[in-house]
């Protein structure tokens, strides 16, 4: 199915990576490899050509307790490699993630670098939404993501103030808070899969259950145009 996009997925995290990627190709399916630190996605550049529908993204996960201060400079050096970035964020839901400050400060840097360049990002935020939001509408990002939104209305609704994209899964329509995701309007909707963190009716994700995901996302919504709306909202975004 033409014109299908997921903004989030996590190929190397795959033990048939290069299979993944072939399907995702023959499938003609536009895919955003999110990569969790800057050496990841230099290999990732190593084993995965890119195409026309598989793009790298370069990551620095809060959740990636291996990052360091060299690491933070690696990315702002190799920024210039990729148009896309993500995993990134702020996560202060678990004492045995990166440090608070040390995420903070990392998230603030790559946010300003980011929107100084105009770089498309994915963002990830778990109960630290005052401090996402501040660095957010300090910097002004045009191309701000924001994946598997898990925070309440009104952080929502600042969001949404900040012109952010929303990715939606089916896990997350699916769940029990599923009610809030129906605040963002259509035009700021995209797909993500989060694969292989999610599952399409009752199976583990892979690039052949993106057309399902999209089709319980369009039931959520009560919207037939689902395709062509997030194809609109992606195109649009990137030439923010």
């Amino acid at each position: 199915m033409k014109y299908l996009i997921d903004t989030h997925f996590h190929l190397d995290h795959y033990k048939n990576y290069i299979e993944v990627a072939e399907s995702i190709n023959a499938l003609q399916q536009y895919t955003l490899a999110v990569t969790n630190s800057p050496g990841v996605f230099l290999s990732c550049q190593k084993i995965f050509t890119e195409s026309n529908y598989l793009k790298l993204a370069m990551g620095f996960h809060p959740q990636n307790l291996e990052l360091n201060p060299t690491d933070l400079n690696d990315f702002i050096k190799l920024l210039n490699r990729t148009n896309f970035v993500g995993e990134i964020g702020l996560d202060y839901s678990k004492n045995n993630f990166l440090n608070p400050t040390f995420q903070k400060e990392c998230f603030e840097k790559i946010v300003e670098c980011c929107a100084s360049m105009n770089k498309v990002m994915t963002i990830h935020i778990r109960k630290a939404e005052d401090d996402a939001i501040q660095i957010l509408r300090k910097y002004k990002p045009k191309k701000a993501i924001i994946h598997w939104y898990t925070g309440n209305e009104e952080y929502l609704r600042q969001l949404l103030e900040l012109n952010c994209f929303f990715s939606i899964n089916s896990n997350m329509v699916s769940g029990k808070n599923a009610d809030r995701y129906r605040m963002i309007p259509i035009d700021h909707i995209l797909v993500e899969s989060d694969g292989p963190y999610t599952k399409v009716n009752g199976k583990k994700y892979s690039p052949e259950l993106l057309f399902d995901s999209y089709s319980m996302i369009a039931k959520f919504y009560d919207d037939q145009e689902i395709i062509r709306h997030v194809y609109d909202n992606f195109k649009r975004m990137l030439l923010l």
